[in-house]
């Protein structure tokens, strides 16, 4: 199965969103036929009425099937009521195939920090199926990002949601928010970041991104699609059969005493 990992396009008729960027992004993306697209939260910048319409319009843009979870900025200004009347519950469980996605919200209205709660950690264990791939996703980080600035993003109980996903070994958690891709392994879960689709707001070199997930039985790859140079990336091999993760951003310091 080939899922594709987006996040952040933050769709607006103002200076935050690139619709040059999106065009090109979704001709990138629409290339790789993802069996499922999952997109980590902040469709729109103000969460505003105009900006649903225009991010509805936009994603019906991208082809296949979705799931899609919001993000802080898609909660302000009542934008929660909104979101489910253009892209439905903002907490489910999905099946396709041989895999359960949980797509949980992790914002709430008119704040930028996030939390999940127990009704969700229950959703999270519910989804949990012995004889099926488990992915988590959501909005904010689950643990500290490098170059997303101070640490203020990861949800308030990220320490129990952390624990729920390690101790019944969750493959893969899929997170946005702040721009950056990222990945690293945990125990045996693998979380993954994906950067932004199209906001003007990219982090140092970074540019616009999205990620390509392929998973083969037990195996998981990451590859990281650059939309701006066209590049791509294997960034992660991760067996969550037995445990073996190789993260490519890392092998440059592999056997090194200084890092």
């Amino acid at each position: 199965m080939r899922l594709a990992h987006i996040s952040d396009l933050h769709v607006t008729h103002g200076s935050d969103f690139n619709s040059g960027v999106f065009n090109k992004a979704v001709k990138a993306l629409n290339s790789y036929h993802a069996d499922l697209v999952f997109i980590s939260g902040d469709l729109t910048f103000d969460g505003l009425l105009s900006e649903y319409q225009n991010a509805a319009e936009k994603i019906s843009e991208i082809e296949g099937k979705k799931a899609i979870v919001p993000g802080n900025h898609d909660e302000k200004n009542l934008g929660y009521k909104l979101f489910p009347e253009f892209f439905g519950e903002t907490d489910f469980i999905q099946l396709k195939g041989r895999i359960t996605i949980v797509g949980l919200a992790s914002s709430e209205p008119d704040k930028d920090d996030g939390r999940l709660g127990r009704n969700r950690h229950n959703l999270i264990r519910e989804g949990i199926a012995k004889d099926r791939l488990t992915i988590v996703g959501f909005h904010h980080h689950l643990i500290p990002i490098p170059n997303s600035g101070r640490e203020h993003n990861i949800i308030e109980d990220a320490g129990e949601t952390l624990d729920i996903i390690l101790r019944h070994n969750v493959p893969l958690v899929l997170m946005g928010h702040r721009h950056v891709m990222y990945g690293v392994k945990i125990h045996n879960s693998l979380l993954v970041n994906a950067g932004t689709f199209s906001s003007n707001r990219t982090r140092g070199h970074f540019g616009h991104t999205f990620n390509i997930i392929d998973v083969d039985e037990g195996l998981i790859s990451v590859t990281l699609v650059n939309i701006d140079s066209g590049k791509t990336t294997k960034m992660i091999e991760f067996n969550c059969l037995n445990g073996e993760c190789t993260n490519h951003e890392y092998e440059e310091y592999k056997d090194k005493s200084v890092l």
